[in-house]
């Protein structure tokens, strides 16, 4: 049993991919499915990931920074953290002191940085996915 499912039933934990290019989230996508996760769907643009989140209640949102639309990651990542109490973990390419500033605001459950390793999302979602059964 891995980190990706619960020990006492075996579902695996959901997750929702909010990244605006299409690519990388086929790629994130794929990377999740070989790590055991249930990737309950895809979000370009705070719109649709508010949607996404009320249709399929995941567990912890993958949040990049960049989205299409007018709002970043950052405060799409807030919302969903206020209206269905989903936290996030950060995939980003952004590492500057005013992005990351405004990251510490979210109370992000962790941050990886593009470009990543499977290893390194494997990392940092374990231990996510620590904390909130803590």
């Amino acid at each position: 049993m891995t980190e990706s499912s619960d020990p006492a039933t075996g579902k695996r934990f959901r997750i929702m991919i909010v990244e605006d290019d299409a690519l990388v989230a086929l790629g994130i996508r794929c990377t999740l499915d070989e790590l055991g996760y249930e990737v309950c769907g895809v979000a370009a643009s705070e719109p649709e990931a508010l949607a996404l989140a009320g249709r399929t209640q995941p567990e912890l949102a993958l949040m990049d920074i960049r989205l299409r639309g007018p709002t970043d990651g950052i405060d799409t990542a807030r919302r969903l953290r206020a209206e269905f109490g989903i936290r996030s973990v950060y995939l980003s390419a952004y590492t500057d002191h005013q992005t990351m500033s405004r990251i510490t605001s979210t109370y992000p459950l962790g941050f990886v940085q593009k470009p990543y390793s499977a290893v390194q999302l494997r990392m940092a979602l374990d231990l996510a996915v620590r904390r909130l059964g803590a």
